[in-house]
């Protein structure tokens, strides 16, 4: 440890060691007490005495050296190794026009947490949640010039020398201070930890795994997995409407004029969940004996397999773009969701004696062309032009979405093919990406370092696993299950008075930020639920069953229940949930706490998807 320092009207000093674990100087007295966790982890209990004459505002800080040179640092979900892929103004290195970067630690998923770490050690220091004073901190890092990194927590929430307010925008430094009267103390904890990573560049799944435990309190389930299918379906329906004689579901509900009304728009992905809605409304109608929920999915799935496909075989995965003329730019993401929702829907189908082989030919015309045009530099790239199948940008880890479908295609038809591609893209995506803890270009609406893409990795590299059993594949659905956790809250920030987060008693322990450039919280985490219990059930490793439980914990918190509820004023119907959870100062106006009121459809999707494969006794202890 560095000496303790502290910053008080704009000057930074440091205290000057009296004695072991003792320092000083004429305002203050600072105690460091260390108790060991275990071989790897160090709780820090630092009490800073005003030993002055008069009372004091300041910001007290810790440092901790590390004593090797860094290779690679991770902030999580803020920073991973400093965000130089893409093209936006995120954060970017360890600072700003030669000013360290300080983040608030609602801004990060593990509280003040800054890790670096060569091939052979890591650092990391974290602060810790029990108690109010030790919670309420802020993070940097600097380099020093011999290469090693100094790991800062400072208090109490501060964020300079800008705050990232929203995508590529900044509104001015924010800072609180510690009050301190005469003779008052002031005492916080934090943990240090260090140890050899689990793999290069991976060291956050060795803080992760601590952290898992340390940290956080869980929090019921707000709802039976019975109870959640009810729930989603029910937004599931309120988003239909008939378009061009077709079941439609509409991308979500936003407010107009006092109550939510439809938002134009159908996506058969992503947002919109089309293609998976059809197919779970299917699934659902198939074992409840309900074939109006059978004829929905159907009408909506006829409409993509029938209409939607180009001569290239790609899908215009927006289906009011039928109606444009033009080029039309499709995205693999949607085009992954395309090729496995249709051969699911297809395979449902067909079990229960109901032929759509156009599902079929439309998910096999869809995976062809990628087959055809893989490219062992880029892998299925990003964008392509629906039309002429020219490939308008090779970038990003996005076409892992595809890995799973064809998986399952392979195992449908045996065609080589397929899980060759598969296997190639799995590789590809690993060695260029995931290998160096980061996934790019999987949500939609940023160009970064993400989570999303890690999702489809994860579940990708378990169903090449179930074919082959390769340790191979376990290894990077490990890794991708580590990289997407790096995501999630493993704490409950502290609600601010009279917050949204306060009044709906949300908690953010579970929740899933969303990437390098988007810095506030969503329920995208219920996709990947039942691969964390598949991990926990190959590997017998009970911290991915506690993820998996911590998630769903908190993607079903706010569904809206059976009789509905007034929120913002507005009446939310029975499903309905929002997208967006702002846990930091994300937003220009509203400070930390603010929920949305943007009712797309993907969460209930995603947590109805979840909901048809889990039970209520593997999501007990």
């Amino acid at each position: 440890m560095l000496p303790p320092c502290y910053t008080r009207g704009g000057r930074q000093r440091e205290l000057q060691r009296l004695e072991e674990n003792v320092y000083e100087d004429k305002q203050f007295r600072v105690t460091l007490q260390y108790e060991t966790v275990d071989d790897n982890c160090v709780r820090l209990v630092h009490s800073w005495k005003n030993i002055g004459k008069g009372a004091v505002d300041f910001q007290p800080e810790i440092r901790m050296k590390a004593g090797f040179p860094y290779t690679h640092y991770v902030i999580p979900g803020v920073s991973y190794n400093g965000n130089h892929w893409g093209n936006g103004k995120e954060p970017k290195g360890l600072e700003r026009e030669g000013q360290p970067w300080v983040f608030d630690y609602r801004r990060t998923t593990i509280p003040g947490c800054t890790i670096s770490e060569n091939a052979d050690q890591y650092a990391a220091l974290m602060a810790s949640d029990r108690e109010e004073n030790s919670l309420l901190c802020s993070c940097s890092m600097t380099a020093d010039k011999d290469g090693c990194m100094i790991h800062r927590l400072l208090y109490p929430t501060i964020e300079k020398p800008l705050t990232y307010c929203s995508r590529d925008r900044y509104s001015d430094a924010y800072e609180t201070f510690i009050h301190l009267e005469a003779g008052e103390e002031f005492r916080a904890a934090a943990y240090l930890l260090s140890g050899k990573p689990e793999a290069p560049a991976f060291a956050a799944a060795n803080v992760e795994d601590t952290a898992l435990w340390l940290l956080g309190r869980r929090f019921p389930f707000a709802y039976p997995v019975k109870e959640v299918q009810t729930l989603s379906l029910s937004h599931a329906l309120h988003l239909l409407s008939l378009y061009r004689g077709r079941q439609m579901f509409h991308i979500g509900m936003s407010p107009e004029k006092g109550s939510f009304v439809k938002r134009d728009g159908f996506a058969f992905g992503w947002c919109g969940q089309n293609g998976m809605y059809a197919r779970l409304c299917i699934q659902k109608g198939l074992q409840e004996g309900k074939q109006e929920l059978v004829d929905i999915g159907m009408s909506n799935l006829d409409a993509w397999a029938e209409d939607a496909v180009a001569k290239t075989g790609l899908l215009v995965t927006e289906y009011e773009d039928l109606e444009k003329d033009g080029p039309a730019v499709v995205d693999t993401c949607n085009q992954g969701f395309a090729v496995m929702e249709l051969l699911k829907a297809y395979r449902l189908l067909k079990a229960a004696g109901i032929e759509r082989t156009a599902y079929y030919k439309a998910a096999e015309g869809a995976a062809d062309f990628f087959v055809e045009h893989y490219s062992p530099d880029y892998g299925f790239g990003k964008a392509w032009d629906v039309h002429t199948g020219d490939c308008v940008d090779q970038n990003g880890t996005i076409g892992a979405y595809l890995i799973p479908g064809l998986v399952d295609l392979y195992e449908e038809t045996g065609r080589q093919c397929y899980l060759n591609r598969a296997k190639e893209a799995c590789r590809l995506y690993y060695k260029r990406d995931l290998a160096g803890f980061f996934c790019t270009a999987g949500a939609l609406d940023t160009y970064c370092i993400d989570k999303e893409t890690s999702g489809p990795m994860l579940i990708g590299a378990l169903r090449l696993f179930e074919l082959e059993k390769s340790g191979e594949w376990l290894d990077i659905a490990k890794k991708a299950g580590w990289y997407f956790c790096s995501w999630m809250m493993h704490y409950d920030t502290i609600p601010e008075a009279g917050s949204d987060f306060e009044t709906a008693a949300y908690h953010t322990l579970g929740g899933t930020t969303v990437s390098a450039q988007h810095h506030h919280m969503d329920p995208w985490g219920a996709l990947v639920v039942p691969a964390l219990f598949t991990l926990y059930r190959i590997t017998g490793d009970i911290n991915w069953k506690r993820r998996a439980q911590l998630i769903w914990a908190n993607a079903i918190q706010n569904i809206a229940p059976a009789e509905g509820k007034l929120f913002h004023g507005l009446w939310r119907h029975p499903g309905a949930q929002n997208e967006g959870y702002c846990q930091c100062r994300w937003g220009v106006e509203k400070g930390p706490g603010e929920i949305n009121d943007w009712l797309v459809a993907w969460p209930q999707a995603f947590c109805l998807n979840a909901a048809m494969e889990l039970t209520d006794a593997e999501l007990q202890d």
